[in-house]
């Protein structure tokens, strides 16, 4: 994970950047609500849609020890998403 390119928004819970492909990346840091993940999820797919040339990909990144807390309720709505959507998601646990 290369945390280079385009960041739009940083807090204490996420931080989301787009990278020169077109990418979208979504990092959670810390335990965020659901409703919070969602809005999150919102915002990149809105600035993604600014460059309708480019096919969107969000990538989501999920620490080792938040994964089982968020995991089920997630990986629904990633898949609720790519269903009603032209974006592919993907979510990535990393180690922490």
């Amino acid at each position: 994970m290369n945390e280079t390119g385009r960041e739009f928004r940083n807090t204490k819970g996420y931080r989301i950047w787009i990278d020169e492909t077109g990418t979208g990346h979504i990092r959670i840091v810390k335990r965020v609500n659901f409703s919070t993940f969602i809005s999150i999820c919102r915002e990149t797919y809105l600035e993604l849609a600014r460059t309708p040339e480019l096919s969107p990909r969000i990538i989501i990144y999920v620490p080792r020890s938040l994964n089982d807390v968020m995991s089920e309720n997630v990986r629904e709505f990633i898949t609720f998403c790519q269903s009603c959507t032209d974006t592919e998601f993907e979510l990535s646990v990393i180690g922490e």
